[in-house]
């Protein structure tokens, strides 16, 4: 468990706080860029790390970034007219571009030069993936791009997927980094039951997790330390003296990687960032992409039906809280362990019953836990190093550390898989 002291610092994501300063040293996808379609669209509302933004894309299609209040009367720039490369408030005409810079000041005489003097705070903003990311670190301090896969593949190979979820982030990247809720919570009754129906049709499958993964409820978890975050093996017996091994990654500070079909050209590869928006709700942003082939239309069914459908117009989930997460009590009964349907509905269900900042303090862990504990003293210990004036944590200067692979292997039971074959394993370049 973890002191309430400890629990404030953690789940803190202010402009000030240790960990607030820290995730500002990264940058936070926070908009797909369907989202401001083209330029001179519409501005559109952001709220990230408990700041109130503005976002436009601009005549040249550059995306800005900007506070939301207007410096001159603090009118909302939401209002605002995007227009010949910048968005021009509507109560007085004044306008500020991409940069922040006041680039007309109409309520002034032509002879004023106070618009030179005025300028919005404004934010850097790049796109990558079908996404917008944002800085909102020191300026100067650019950090370097995560360099992920799915970064560099053409739009036809990568779908992305967003979700509000009505929790802290740490909360929501918890259920990431927790791999032994998954023999339970997305379970079928059939796999939690290995009725002999669910057993012969696991033992006919070439899929390792689906062969092994139901067959051991209670892993042995070994987090490592790793340049980027952890590296999160867990090894399940399966009998005839073998051992399911699945090693998926925390990588700092907001992302988890947890299914790659880089070898299987057949097989998406998927990963998740759960950006802040302050210290109560954050966006689970999903990616799925395949290095070898164009995602079907199937493929992105299955994405969608993954994240699940949202309300028109919005990205809060059909299935919340408001509603129970649809759930089914006769599905529950006897065809899948929640009675709801759809992953992220169901870790979003238990997560979000929780409460929107869990009192980690009145936990009671077990040894399922460990890489849990490891990333918090991880995340703790870079946030107060941060504060202490220490330099960014390795990840937010170099991208290259990203380049990790999921990875699952059988092995002999008793064999822990040395380092090298664990760096072997999970090498970008397996």
């Amino acid at each position: 468990m973890l002191s309430a002291e400890d629990n404030a610092l953690l789940t803190a994501t202010s402009r000030g706080t240790a960990m607030g300063d820290l995730l500002r040293r990264f940058w936070a996808p926070f908009l797909l860029s369907s989202e401001l379609p083209k330029p001179d669209c519409p501005p559109i509302r952001v709220r990230l790390m408990g700041e109130d933004l503005v976002a436009f894309r601009d005549t040249s299609g550059r995306v800005g970034l900007l506070a939301e209040r207007c410096p001159h009367r603090r009118a909302s720039l939401f209002f605002g007219r995007n227009e010949e490369h910048g968005l021009r408030c509507v109560y007085h005409g004044w306008k500020f571009d991409a940069d922040g810079q006041c680039v007309d000041m109409p309520s002034e005489p032509e002879t004023s030069a106070y618009k030179a003097k005025v300028r919005q705070p404004a934010y850097s903003a790049v796109e990558a993936g079908g996404v917008v990311w944002a800085h909102l670190g020191p300026r100067g301090e650019t950090p370097a791009m995560p360099d992920f896969p799915w970064l560099r593949l053409p739009p036809s190979r990568v779908h992305v997927t967003k979700r509000l979820e009505r929790v802290n982030w740490v909360q929501a990247l918890e259920g990431g980094v927790d791999s032994a809720h998954s023999n339970f919570l997305h379970a079928t009754v059939d796999s939690f039951r290995r009725t002999p129906e669910w057993m012969e049709r696991a033992r006919a499958s070439d899929d390792l997790r689906a062969r092994y993964h139901a067959l051991d409820r209670s892993p042995v978890f070994l987090p490592e330390e790793t340049r980027y975050g952890l590296r999160i093996g867990a090894r399940r017996s399966v009998g005839e003296g073998q051992c399911y091994w699945r090693f998926t990654h925390w990588m700092m500070p907001f992302y988890n990687l947890f299914k790659e079909g880089a070898p299987k050209p057949g097989v998406n590869s998927q990963g998740i960032a759960w950006t802040p928006i302050d210290d109560r709700n954050c966006w689970t942003l999903v990616a799925t992409w395949n290095e070898h082939r164009p995602l079907s239309g199937e493929d992105i069914e299955t994405a969608e039906d993954f994240a699940g459908p949202a309300i028109p117009g919005t990205f809060l989930p059909m299935r919340n809280a408001e509603n129970d997460y649809l759930v089914d009590r006769d599905l529950q009964a006897s065809g899948t362990f929640t009675g709801i349907a759809g992953t992220q509905a169901q870790d979003m269900a238990v997560q979000e019953s929780m409460g929107p900042v869990t009192a980690r303090s009145e936990e009671h862990l077990g040894t399922s836990d460990a890489a849990i504990i490891a990333m918090r003293r991880s995340l703790l210990r870079h946030a107060r190093a941060l504060a202490d004036g220490a330099a960014a944590p390795l990840p937010a200067r170099d991208g290259s550390v990203y380049r990790v692979r999921f990875a699952e292997t059988l092995a002999a039971s008793g064999d822990a898989l040395d380092a090298a074959a664990r760096e072997r394993l999970c090498s970008a370049g397996a």
